[in-house]
């Protein structure tokens, strides 16, 4: 006689699967192969942490300047020479309407790297001053010969009779720009007699610089390691958006599926609770052969973490997915009397990677001095009050930042007219305000922060000769990012449903126009000569006021400069000065910076940390997913609430018409009624700002 409380359950999850909701780390998702991968390139540098302008450093003293007689070293630790291919990337200048090339050797290998306007004409704005305000420094990149690099040490020379300039990234800024503090490598030298001799010392322009050439190979190649942690999965099989009946897991089976060379080592652990950081989970176990039996585990709930592993670079193991079974045995007793009619929430996805908070608590200070509340005093949505925060920031006086020291206090300035009242710039002459676009939008970052809004700071810079540095805040309204603009105070939106924007949006749209994929050596300008305006790229600009332009007549767009982004993975500045994350000098290449890229967007070659998924970009804020379970007791639901909350504080919970209640543990009870049953839950964080409610409606019959 068969046990009708028993059943037997099989999960088939593929790469697709275990991409979209888990945490990845060092690997990458290959659509086309539906495999994830070792992250497939590597970048060699020892510069990013101090490159830019040095503190006390002048009339661009950080540049060593080539010219006859003059050579510069720079030596590279390759720690396996075995790539697909490499490039050579370096930070510098050419001159204007140069005709003179530029000369290496790799280990001994000659290279010539031809004039730009004859090697590359398209990309005038490593020669010309064409497509920006002024000559600025730029990422030149020379594809390097096969068998040019070798494991260990490489010695990389440069020299030309043109004035070409590389920058120089100084020792005196690794305090600053490296926590703990990088200790000097040196390995770059100049020599002024065309290399008889060398020396460490007396770098740049002025010969007053103990530092590194910012010259950096980007290598073909998998990483030696990576590391994948799933959400958590319920070997139930049951419907996620379902009431979970009471039932045992008696035993439980997975295998993981791989594929390629390297190691893959895989451990597990098992909870009652799906939310990742409640207390009740397992000790972690290792799985053995990739394949695992537990009997009797811990709870309905799974969660495993692989790390993948290569000795040979040029190739990689590949986690093609997994299968996990269970067997179940149903708690005795009638049909569920509580039934689901509805469920409204959203998914709570994990950023791979950790983004550090200031807290609204350090700002305190500047929302009370500036009277910030009185700012956002009556608006009638959040968004609206988020608007009227970037037109202060817009019109607010604004002294510069200090490079070396970042503090949101050195940015706006208190200034109060003859009846006592802050004092505000505008109207302007033109829609910019004057200043440096960073300051702007760090003081509107600092606003919405200290009123409990997640904002981060973005650099966008795809046009390859100077960028932009705008900001990002989540909008409960909108459940999404939105990109802002302090320098113009104004944001964009689709122009047929009127939803604000976030930059990966714009991106994506700009990517829709563009030919090509956007590279080193195919610049958008060179694709698009005619520009892009906002109709071409599906978008419309919106001001808070809804007058006057964002643009004047014959300005150029910024969406010329959105598709590569690039922001720093913290914006605690108020309590954490140092590191600085940029000098908010000269160009962008810093190790501080994570990066966006896409098909239409590839990697640029001077960043190290990069992504392609947008769960990792743009994690979903504030929202809270539950999970209605049985209980021992009929008519009593468990409810389990997950959420990513910066500066959660707490949930609110309100059953039926009943007041809001307070709710500080991420499970509770839920005593139904006989009939309809409501429960509304949201996420409050420390400075009172709540997320959209999860709504779930509960049938209980007689």
């Amino acid at each position: 006689m068969t046990d009708m409380t028993k059943r037997t359950t099989s999960i088939q999850l593929n790469a697709a699967d275990l991409n979209e909701r888990g945490q990845l780390s060092g690997l990458q998702f290959d659509a086309r192969d539906q495999h994830i991968l070792l992250c497939n390139r590597v970048l060699v540098e020892d510069d990013a942490t101090a490159i830019g302008q040095p503190e006390g450093a002048t009339e661009r003293s950080w540049f060593e300047l080539l010219g006859a007689g003059v050579r510069i070293r720079k030596e590279l630790v390759v720690e396996d020479g075995r790539v697909h291919g490499a490039q050579l990337t370096w930070c510098g200048v050419e001159p204007e309407n140069n005709e003179v090339p530029l000369h290496l050797s790799v280990n001994g290998v000659d290279l010539v790297r031809p004039a730009t306007k004859f090697a590359h004409p398209q990309c005038r704005h490593y020669y010309t001053s064409d497509w920006a305000p002024s000559h600025f420094d730029n990422w030149f990149v020379v594809e390097l010969p096969a068998g040019a690099l070798r494991s260990g040490i490489n010695t990389i020379d440069m020299w030309s009779e043109a004035p070409w300039q590389v920058m120089v990234a100084a020792d005196s800024e690794l305090s600053r720009g490296s926590d703990p503090p990088r200790s000097p490598v040196g390995r770059s030298a100049r020599s002024l007699d065309n290399g008889v001799s060398w020396t460490p010392h007396g770098l740049g322009q002025k010969h007053e610089i103990s530092g590194e050439y910012c010259i950096r190979v980007s290598l073909d190649q998998h990483q030696r390691e990576g590391f994948y942690r799933s959400p958590a999965i319920d070997v139930t099989a049951e419907a996620a958006a379902d009431i979970h009946r009471r039932l045992t897991v008696e035993s439980c089976t997975a295998e993981w599926h791989v594929a390629g060379v390297g190691t893959v080592d895989v451990r597990v652990r098992f909870a009652d609770t799906p939310v990742e950081d409640a207390p009740g989970w397992s000790d972690w176990l290792a799985v053995s052969g990739l394949r695992g039996q537990w009997p009797t585990p811990a709870g309905r709930w799974l969660q495993f973490e692989a790390t993948l592993g290569t000795q040979d670079p040029t190739r990689s193991p590949a986690l093609q997915g997994c299968t996990i079974g269970a067997t179940l045995q149903l708690a005795p007793g009638d049909e569920p009397r509580a039934r689901l009619a509805e469920l409204q929430q959203g998914a709570v996805t994990r950023s791979s990677v950790a983004y550090t908070w200031e807290e609204p608590a350090a700002l305190a200070d500047l929302r009370e001095r500036f009277e910030l509340d009185r700012v956002i005093a009556g608006a009638p949505t959040e968004f609206a009050a988020q608007l009227r925060l970037m037109n202060w920031a817009y019109r607010i006086p604004i002294e510069p930042l200090n490079p070396y020291a970042w503090r949101y206090d050195d940015l706006p300035q208190l200034e109060r007219d003859e009846e006592g009242e802050i004092r505000l710039l505008g109207p302007y002459d033109q829609p910019r305000r004057a200043g440096h676009c960073l300051h702007c939008n760090l003081t509107l970052i600092a606003a919405l922060l200290s009123c409990g809004y997640p904002a981060r700071w973005v650099n966008i810079s795809t046009k390859h000769t100077y960028g932009h540095e705008v900001t990002e805040v989540w909008s409960n309204d909108f459940d999404k990012w939105v990109f802002l603009d302090a320098t113009r105070d104004y944001y964009m939106v689709d122009p047929h449903s009127g939803v604000p924007l976030s930059l990966r949006q714009i991106a994506d749209r700009v990517g829709d126009v563009v030919p090509q994929p956007v590279t080193w050596d195919r610049p958008i300008p060179g694709q698009l000569p005619g520009g892009v305006s906002p109709a071409s790229v599906n978008v419309a600009y919106r001001r808070p006021n809804h007058g006057g332009p964002v643009f004047a007549d014959g300005a150029e767009h910024d969406m010329l400069m959105i598709g590569h982004l690039q922001m720093p993975l913290r914006n605690d500045f108020a309590t954490r000065p140092h590191p600085v994350p940029w000098r908010v000098s000269s160009n962008w290449g810093s190790s501080a910076f994570y990066c966006w890229s896409s098909p239409m967007f590839p990697p640029k070659l001077e960043y190290a940390h990069t992504t392609d998924r947008w769960q990792d970009w743009e994690p979903a804020l504030n929202r809270v997913q539950l999970t209605l379970s049985e209980t021992v007791e009929t008519g009593v639901l468990r409810i389990d609430a997950d959420t990513v909350t910066p500066w959660w504080d707490a949930f609110e919970v309100r059953l039926d018409d009943g007041a809001w209640q307070t709710q500080t543990d991420s499970r509770w009870s839920w005593v139904l009624h006989e009939g309809v049953n409501h429960l509304r839950v949201r996420a409050r964080n420390r400075a009172l700002i709540r997320g959209p409610e999860s709504r779930a409606v509960v049938y209980l019959t007689a």
